[in-house]
């Protein structure tokens, strides 16, 4: 499947002294923030989508209330290409004994709001299928975290004495940083996505 998509990436060191693999570096998405409806509105403006700015965004506001309340009611809302929003109920452990025993107050712990991405042939959006039509790339370092952490260019991988690894014995600095690293994060973390990034540091 061709690439079609490019995502830049940032190792982070794990300093997690309690941790396994501590000093380790792992790859965390270079994220660039979350996008508001104004922002996402402007993109679609931007590659034709709809036509002018207020448009996308009255477009999209109604897209947020229409979607919440159809799954509300029972439906499942599928977006071609993205996925289906849908609805489940979430039980207190052990469910009810009966019929007549059952009650919402007591065996009812919430609803949620359900996201699946589409995994249809020509929009497979599942997580392997997205990962094959991804590709990396500008990489960069950073030696602390935060949304304020300064960001190293790959090419300049000779880390400081002062970053406290006991793996380098480079004394030279890095090259200059590209400036915050926006809101990345911190370790474990993809800083404002949605649950993070997923990455495995034990």
């Amino acid at each position: 499947m061709k690439n079609t998509l490019t995502m830049g990436y940032v190792l982070r060191k794990n300093n997690n002294s309690k941790s396994s693999v501590v000093n380790r570096w792992f790859a965390h998405v270079d994220s660039q923030g979350t996008l508001s409806t104004r922002g996402l509105a402007q993109h679609m403006v931007e590659h034709g989508i709809i036509g002018n700015r207020g448009d996308a965004e009255s477009f999209l506001a109604k897209l947020s209330e229409c979607i919440p309340e159809l799954v509300a009611q029972g439906y499942g809302v599928k977006l071609n290409g993205l996925g289906i929003f849908y609805p489940t109920i979430a039980n207190v452990k052990g469910g009810a004994e009966s019929v007549e025993k059952f009650s919402i107050t007591k065996n009812i712990k919430g609803v949620r709001f359900r996201f699946k991405a589409d995994s249809s042939d020509l929009d497979d959006l599942t997580t392997k299928a997205f990962g094959k039509k991804v590709s990396f790339g500008n990489g960069y370092y950073q030696l602390a975290t935060g949304p304020k952490a300064a960001k190293y260019p790959m090419a300049a991988a000779s880390e400081p004495t002062n970053s406290g690894s006991t793996n380098s014995g480079s004394t030279t600095n890095p090259t200059t940083p590209t400036g915050g690293g926006g809101n990345t994060g911190g370790n474990g973390g993809g800083g404002n996505e949605p649950g993070g990034d997923g990455n495995d540091q034990n």
